[in-house]
């Protein structure tokens, strides 16, 4: 049982002086006070320190027990004490989980010029772990991959990754510099079907109901052994790929599919000021700029903002229309989630063509 280094000191002074008034003066403090504190601590043992039934202050066998191992009682408990005050003066470290494939160095490096006595904690995460790890509280913000259960979470969109199909370098599509869903029709996908979009819809495998019942591969790395081995294709976000970039095997982009999302989350609500200066730093503002509020929807559709642009210049006088310096008009922006529009056919290219 821990007991209080300070209530074992004025226990001691009554039972050395065996008189509570004493006892107060030589501690500096008022005997009510003192005599409140001896009935807390009898209460807290659960048995009394002194015999009240005697004349004057006299000590029970358990409060003679007591003050004999009061010394070294006090000693533990100054140094149970002193360990608290450290961790609690401690500076609270900022942590920071993110998927592979995301580089984050820019935004830690900027955090850690700006906040030296700060520390960060940086936990690297697999992405069906990316939001747990939040939700059990375990990191203040994560750079996730989309889609996520969005529920409870804000998020700022930060950038869009190009899908690529990872093929064996003596594969007929490496002479390929992009490609089709179409081209990989006759390819066995190495991954569940249902992380590529419209793949059942395309692919013969699916179609003919001849894929082959093979287990999945339980890593990255597991899936590219088997690309290497000639065994099928994998479809990769494009940083994942060079991630786990090696030599026998080769990435090329996949025109039609939806390219993936990158995004920083944090808990739905007012977020602290810390996860305020974070996003600030993500979303480019300098120190010394202004601190606008980041945007955190409650409800559980978890509305995802994109990182804004550097606003546009405004056209020279008489310039015509509100073309560019080039001349070509400004491009609309590609809704969330939806894919490229297709080259025409024929529209890629062969390797060195």
């Amino acid at each position: 049982m821990d007991i209080d280094p300070t209530t074992l000191r004025w226990f001691s002074a009554v039972a050395t002086e065996l008189h509570f008034g004493r006892a107060a003066t030589s501690l500096g403090i008022a005997r009510t006070r003192l005599s409140k504190a001896v009935v807390e601590l009898e209460a807290q043992l659960g048995y009394p320190l002194f015999d009240r039934e005697q004349p004057g202050t006299q000590l029970t066998d358990a409060g003679r027990s007591l003050l004999e191992a009061a010394p070294e009682l006090i000693v533990a408990a100054d140094e149970r004490t002193a360990i608290a005050a450290e961790e609690a003066a401690r500076p609270v470290p900022f942590r920071i989980s993110f998927v592979p494939g995301v580089t984050i160095t820019k935004w830690t490096t900027e955090w850690e010029t700006r906040f030296p006595d700060i520390p960060l904690v940086v936990l690297p995460t697999p992405g069906d772990e990316a939001v747990s790890v939040l939700r059990e509280n375990s990191v203040d913000v994560a750079f996730v991959r989309l889609p996520i259960d969005r529920d409870g979470l804000s998020a700022i969109r930060l950038y869009d990754e190009v899908p690529v199909v990872v093929v064996a370098k003596d594969n007929a599509l490496s002479i390929l510099e992009e490609v089709r869903l179409a081209e990989l029709a006759g390819e066995h996908l190495i991954q569940h079907p249902d992380e590529v979009e419209g793949w059942a819809d395309v692919a013969t495998e699916m179609l003919e109901g001849t894929r082959p019942d093979l287990p999945e591969p339980a890593s990255v790395e597991d899936a590219l052994d088997l690309v290497a081995a000639g065994t099928g294709i994998v479809v990769l976000p494009h940083s994942v790929a060079r991630l786990h970039a090696r030599k026998d095997v080769v990435a090329r982009p996949v025109l039609d599919l939806p390219e993936t999302q990158i995004a920083l989350c944090w808990l739905a609500g007012d977020p602290s000021d810390r996860i305020e200066e974070f996003i600030g730093i993500v979303r480019g503002r300098r120190a010394t700029s202004s601190r606008a509020p980041a945007t955190a929807p409650a409800s559980g559709q978890g509305n995802t903002e994109k990182t804004p642009k550097a606003e546009a210049k405004k056209p020279r006088t008489g310039a015509k229309g509100a073309k560019g310096a080039k001349g070509a008009a400004a491009k609309t922006p590609r809704p969330l989630g939806t894919a490229r529009k297709p080259r025409p056919s024929g529209g890629y290219r062969q390797k060195g063509r």
